[in-house]
């Protein structure tokens, strides 16, 4: 050979032909291409491109009819085993390519079949896929809970790659992740063509108190309790149970919530259809106390036909009082229809209006303005509510006395203060409101009415007999008839200025007086002893004579009580 025709490397081509050598060279953990050189009874020899060859058991190949010089994918396990020879694998070969598909296919979130081939004890299941063992755990199993995972076991299925580690040779499938899209699927395209009407055939999946859900293949639709019977019911229980077959028609369809809403009833006659007529406002039905509640009582018209009778309208004087002791359970009853509303099958009824009004009765035999007496039933922060007397009985109507109406001085706290239950008061009719229900009563205007009359009295009569309450400087208190208040001032006691002194008088003394004025502010009559003396010295003078004729004031009133005297006789005879 010429030495001229021998290529020359430099430094730097020497390098790089060095690494690519060494980058060709075959590697541990390393998936090459192999040829057979030699097939020995259960042994097959492998040349990899490295000092030796290798052996593979010829067990490991599914192919058992190999030739040599066939070309063969096999994994280098150790460059040197026992023996110093190569040691390949060619069951590690499709391992680490399932391994690698694993890894690709759980990148791409897409699905790899396999077969369930037993439990484990940690409570799942083991896939066998592609040779290689996965865990499948029991949640991942099935959408629903699964009575006998046996019908699943060694059957060709997909699954989900939740979880790889190829380190530790683990992989986490999912059966219940491939159910789900395909519920999915399905469900969005049951949901695309849903429409309100369409009919469904489902199971009752789970009841509450308010309605059931239905389980409609791949959605689930909620039967709300007004929707399942035209009857009214307490309870779903009443009328349906877990797993019955049902079939329901589609009410409401919210496209945005995805949420389906059936209906049970609507697939039946509505009892409720052309009763406008005959449960017209104001006619009179027969019915039975069905149910009560807080609030009202629930009356069967006919079957499926219920009306309802507020509080307010069983018993014309129901405040406060629960309507179970009202009414019962079974009675027969007699109501008017107020409202009927057959879209929303609704009756209002009432049981009171088929009966006189007594707040009209009283209204009418109690005109504005009319005395009463009555009964104090209950004290309450605003008033008093009262019964009132009628021929010697108690009217059972609750009337009131407003806190404000008891006086006109005292606060209205401390009016109430002076009243038990039981206690009689007399008062006036103040107002009567037959909307409301209510029939006020006022103790202060009675009072000023007749305290009125009675200064009256007083005012025109020409002497009236007070008692001394209490002794001042400047007067005399006292009390004329009916516990009219007065005063007397100390100028008023006597014409005679000697006379004007009050501590002449002691507490219960009587004395005559004359009414010469009322403060309308203090509520008191102002007397004069005075004005009095006055005027019957007039009068004297007028009927006996005059102190120009010569008699003295003296004769003259001596004459004037002398004829009354005479008077007094002949009266007594």
């Amino acid at each position: 050979m010429n030495i001229e025709n021998i290529p020359n490397f430099s430094q730097e081509d020497f390098s790089q032909l060095l690494e690519q050598s060494l980058h060709n060279q075959p590697k541990e953990g390393a998936i090459v291409k192999g040829k057979i050189v030699n097939v020995s009874g259960d042994t097959v020899y492998i040349d990899v491109g490295l000092k030796s060859e290798g052996r593979v058991s010829i067990n490991e190949f599914t192919n058992k009819d190999l030739k040599i010089g066939d070309e063969v994918d096999i994994y280098i396990d150790r460059f040197e085993g026992k023996n110093g020879c190569t040691q390949l694998s060619r069951e590690k070969v499709a391992k680490e390519l399932a391994w690698n598909k694993f890894e690709e296919l759980n990148a791409s979130d897409s699905s790899i079949n396999g077969k369930i081939i037993g439990k484990v004890n940690k409570g799942g299941f083991a896939v066998d896929i592609e040779g290689i063992l996965a865990f499948l755990p029991g949640s991942q199993l099935d959408i629903r809970p699964v009575k006998d995972p046996s019908i699943l076991m060694n059957v060709d299925q997909p699954f989900k790659i939740l979880k790889i580690d190829r380190e530790q040779g683990n992989v986490v499938v999912s059966r219940r992740a491939i159910l789900e899209e395909s519920r999915k699927e399905a469900k969005n395209e049951l949901l695309s063509g849903i429409k309100e009407g369409m009919t469904f055939n489902g199971v009752v999946k789970n009841i509450t108190n308010y309605g059931a859900f239905i389980d409609l293949g791949d959605i689930d639709g909620l039967l709300h309790i007004t929707d399942i019977s035209w009857d009214k019911i307490s309870h779903p229980s009443e009328k349906i149970s877990l797993g019955q077959e049902l079939k329901l028609v589609v009410t409401k369809y919210n496209p945005e919530a995805q949420r389906v809403s059936l209906g049970l009833k609507q697939l039946t006659e509505n009892p409720w259809e052309g009763l406008e007529k005959k449960y017209a406002v104001g006619t009179k039905h027969k019915g039975k106390v069905l149910s009560i509640s807080d609030y009202g009582a629930f009356i069967e018209l006919e079957k499926s036909i219920e009306g309802l009778v507020y509080l307010n309208e069983i018993d014309w004087n129901t405040k406060n009082t629960h309507p179970i002791k009202l009414v019962n359970i079974g009675d027969e009853v007699e109501t008017i229809v107020l409202d009927i509303d057959i879209n929303k099958h609704r009756i209002s009824l009432s049981i009171k209006q088929c009966t006189n009004n007594p707040w009209k009765s009283f209204a009418d035999n109690y005109p504005i303005g009319t005395k009463v007496k009555a009964i104090v039933k209950k004290i309450v922060d605003f008033g008093l509510f009262v019964n009132i007397i009628e021929n010697g009985k108690e009217n059972d109507l609750d009337l009131l006395v407003p806190a404000v109406e008891i006086n006109w001085d005292d606060n209205p706290k401390n009016a109430l203060k002076s009243f038990k239950i039981g206690d009689e008061i007399q008062g006036v009719v103040l107002n009567s409101d037959l909307e409301r229900e209510r029939v006020t009563i006022s103790i202060k205007q009675f009072e000023e009415n007749n305290y009125k009359e009675v200064i009256d009295k007083l005012i025109k009569a020409e002497v009236v007999t007070c008692k001394v309450t209490e002794v001042t400087d400047e007067g005399l208190y006292v009390e004329a008839p009916e516990n009219v208040k007065g005063f007397i001032k100390k100028f008023d006691l006597s014409k005679h200025k000697d006379q004007q002194k009050p501590d002449r008088f002691t507490v219960g003394d009587k004395i005559d007086a004359k009414v010469i004025s009322y403060d309308k502010n203090k509520k008191i009559l102002n007397f004069s002893v005075k004005v009095l003396e006055i005027a019957e010295e007039k009068k004297a003078i007028a009927e006996y004579g005059s102190v120009d004729s010569g008699a003295s004031l003296g004769d003259i009133l001596g004459a004037a009580i002398e004829k009354q005297e005479k008077d007094n006789k002949k009266d007594n005879k």
